[in-house]
């Protein structure tokens, strides 16, 4: 529709002749915008590359035709120094000489002679003073006397286990020589000692140790109730022996 036929129908007075120019104008120029950026795109695109193509040229490309030119990879191991040579000695070292060996009678060993023991001076002693040597006693015509080492008589451990055949024994009633102490008894105090002694080969008590007490006070009448008993030794293949006797003793009042 034209113009003039848009001002004949009154359409003029909307503004729609305004609108058709106004329409028209900002298509053309939005046309002519768009080419314009497509051109300057393009131009910007080829300038880019032209530049990128200049910087590879002067990259230096290394090709490699075959494994063979690659260099080794580095080694994961410690490196090991060479180890140094040693130059030869430059002084002339003499060779040893071999000659014909020549025999040598054998020594002859002198003839070993036994000492005569009646020959020994009269009064020779070997181990003096610890009570375990041997005395040689005798003249030139008497013959030689050995007498035999002292043993003594150790006292047994009185941890140690000792195995005998006969345990000792008590030859009387051990609780009637207790006597009571006055201390305790008026404290009305009870109890109980266990007492170790050591039985002598006769029987008798030699030294006696407090093993376990429920007072002090009972201790020392325990001692001593010990040290007054007898008793028949321990016996060791028949043989009377030294023992350690463990024997509870008890304090216990008749009236309260």
């Amino acid at each position: 529709m034209s113009l003039a036929n848009l001002t004949l129908k009154g359409m003029d007075r909307y503004g729609a002749i305004e609108l058709r120019q106004n329409a028209d104008k900002f298509v053309t120029r939005g046309f002519i915008t768009a080419v314009s950026m497509f051109i300057l795109l393009f131009l910007l695109s080829f300038v880019i590359s032209a530049i990128t193509k200049e910087d590879e040229k002067k990259i230096p490309k290394l090709r490699i035709k075959s494994l063979a030119e690659l260099a080794p990879p580095p080694s994961t191991q410690d490196e090991v120094a060479e180890p140094m040579a040693v130059a030869p000695p430059t002084m002339d070292v003499a060779k040893p000489t071999f000659g014909i060996p020549v025999p040598v009678p054998d020594a002859v060993a002198p003839q070993a002679v036994m000492p005569d023991l009646n020959d020994l001076p009269v009064s020779s002693t070997v181990g003096e003073g610890t009570g375990t040597g041997v005395v040689l006693e005798g003249t030139g015509n008497t013959p030689v006397e050995i007498k035999a080492p002292v043993v003594v008589d150790e006292e047994p451990d009185p941890e140690e286990f000792i195995s005998v055949d006969v345990e000792p024994q008590p030859i009387q009633n051990l609780q009637s020589l207790v006597v009571y102490p006055e201390v305790a008894k008026r404290s009305g105090l009870e109890g109980k000692v266990i007492i170790s002694a050591l039985i002598d080969v006769d029987g008798k008590v030699l030294k006696t140790r407090i093993e376990k007490s429920d007072y002090d006070v009972f201790k020392q009448p325990a001692i001593d109730a010990l040290m007054k008993a007898r008793f028949t030794p321990a016996r060791q293949n028949g043989e009377p022996v030294k023992l350690w006797y463990t024997v509870p003793i008890s304090f216990k009042l008749t009236e309260k």
